[in-house]
């Protein structure tokens, strides 16, 4: 065997290399891609569900305070028909306690009298 021959099989054999190596990039290549859009869906359904659970927290913190304002607030109206109630019943504690406002005097009312029945005049 020549040296020329020897050149040329070094050669072929080198080119056969670079078709395997330019084949293993390629296939490395495709595995990186592959391994990115799988990092992209993990990461994608991590936040997710870190997203969902923090939504959740809050949505459960936001309900407990919601119903919180809303007995307090009914609690409130309650104790203030009580207190009108109580006013109408002839106890003047509605006027003196009545929330958001000064103590004051029971204003004048055109009421008749319990003891004068409608028809009949007082003498």
């Amino acid at each position: 065997m020549s040296d020329l021959d020897k050149l040329e099989a070094a050669v072929s054999e080198c080119r056969e290399m670079i078709r395997e190596a330019h084949a293993a990039t390629k296939d490395l290549r495709a595995a990186v891609r592959e391994a990115r859009q799988e990092v992209r869906a993990l990461a994608k359904d991590e936040v997710t569900a870190q997203v969902q659970l923090e939504v959740s927290r809050q949505l459960a913190e936001l309900g407990e305070r919601t119903g919180e304002a809303v007995t307090a607030a009914t609690q409130k109206v309650i104790a203030e028909f009580d207190r009108f109630g109580e006013s109408l019943l002839g106890k003047e504690t509605y006027w003196q306690k009545a929330s958001g406002r000064r103590s004051a005097t029971r204003p004048e009312t055109d009421v008749i009298p319990a003891d004068i029945l409608p028809g009949e005049d007082k003498d």
